[in-house]
């Protein structure tokens, strides 16, 4: 918010004061882009050297050790995006009172839906969708900066990236083995006590247990005793069987097993690499040192969600991970341009590949600024204040 406030207010103003030359250069057919370009290139040096001034000073007072340069281009991306949109406004407007009135205006918003405030899942139902960031925060620049910050400084600071891969299956593992397998069993207790009833409602429980039960096992990579038409059968309620259901109950459980063997694997990666570390002496390495220097546990806290109350939810036939989302991989869509996924997520699939999170939200970002680029080159915001101004509303008589 303080990037997108400083590149606001250092260029709000320009293309207003010049309005004068502009309108006795436009006699002589000058280029509007060159001097466009000339503005961002002035405006952007000026936001490069505010939002590094303004990050060393950061780093020093909250002793961040390792980040500046990462911290410096997610805060330098956003701060330019907000030249172009200062731009834009002092391109519509003429006054420069009205300017600086719009752009608390501007940044409300953005503070909003940046995804600090509160969560998303916080959102009316019509504007969200349960697990995934709701679009109209993906229209905010602070939405992606955020997110990009918050990501990388807990992925990649000096003691995280070592574990990072390994609490990632850690994690995952955990929560299959204990949150997924208990939902499904819940939902088959469910099956089990209803599958015989004809009250509708008893029948549409039945069905969304169904539902959901599928989808959980469909989605896994692991198949256990199931083959596929043991799956086919969970897609009508009318052919599930005792003996079907028995069939899953024994599936959790080699489920559950399966998981807990890739945690314990996992925990003891974890505890061999913490030992290399600290009794090899290429690596000069202290355990202790290393998560006082560089690990945040607030903000651990923050992008593992530890305080949500309930772990997994359900939404639309699906279970929804809650707990752990920085490291919940998403999973390939069936559209390669489908770039949603959920909060604090690791890493972005797009177009058949995964991206980090940090690259992937600064391309976004300066994507968006180029957007604003191309409204600012054909003066589209003041165009559409002049439509709108033009309208009339017919008198009654």
């Amino acid at each position: 918010v303080v990037a997108l406030f400083m590149g606001l207010t250092v260029s709000a103003e320009e293309i207003i004061r010049d309005r004068k030359i502009l309108k006795r250069e436009s006699f002589l057919n000058l280029s509007w882009n060159s001097y466009l370009q000339s503005k961002l290139l002035i405006l952007f040096t000026l936001s490069a050297i505010q939002t590094l001034t303004y990050v060393i000073i950061g780093v020093l007072i909250l002793e961040i050790k390792g980040m500046t340069f990462s911290m410096w281009a997610i805060l330098f991306s956003t701060s330019c995006f907000a030249n172009v949109l200062g731009l834009n406004v002092s391109s519509a407007f003429k006054s420069a009172v009205t300017v600086y009135i719009l752009i608390p205006l501007l940044l409300i918003p953005q503070m909003i839906l940046s995804g600090l405030l509160f969560s998303f899942d916080k959102l009316n139902d019509v504007l969200s969708t349960k697990g995934k960031v709701p679009i109209v925060a993906d229209l905010m620049t602070s939405r992606w900066a955020y997110e990009a910050l918050a990501v990388d400084m807990f992925k990649n600071n000096g003691y995280q990236e070592y574990f990072y891969d390994i609490e990632a299956s850690e994690k995952m593992a955990d929560f299959k083995s204990s949150f997924k397998t208990k939902k499904i069993r819940e939902k088959l207790r469910l099956i089990e006590n209803n599958l015989d009833s004809n009250k509708p409602e008893d029948i549409e429980k039945v069905d969304d247990a169904v539902s959901i039960i599928y989808n959980a096992i469909e989605s896994d990579e692991f198949r256990g005793n199931l083959a596929e038409e043991d799956l086919d059968q969970l897609l009508k309620r009318e052919n599930i069987k005792t003996e079907t259901i028995k069939k899953i109950d024994n599936y959790v459980d080699l489920l559950r097993d399966n998981y807990l063997k890739e945690f314990n694997l996992a925990v003891k990666k974890k505890e061999t690499l913490q030992y290399r570390l600290e009794n090899n002496e290429a690596y000069d390495f202290n355990l202790n040192e290393a998560k006082d220097k560089y690990f945040n546990e607030s903000l651990s806290d923050l992008v593992r969600n530890v305080t949500v109350a309930d772990r997994v939810i359900e939404f639309k036939g699906q279970l929804i991970q809650q707990i752990d989302p920085v490291f919940h991989k998403p999973v390939e869509p069936d559209n390669p341009l489908n770039y949603r996924t959920h909060f604090f997520a690791p890493e972005k699939y797009f177009a058949g590949t995964y991206i980090d999170t940090f690259y992937f939200n600064i391309i976004v970002i300066w994507f968006m600024s180029l957007l604003l680029y191309i409204t600012l080159y054909f003066e589209l915001f003041g165009k559409i204040l002049v439509f709108f101004g033009n309208i009339k509303l017919k008198k009654k008589k």
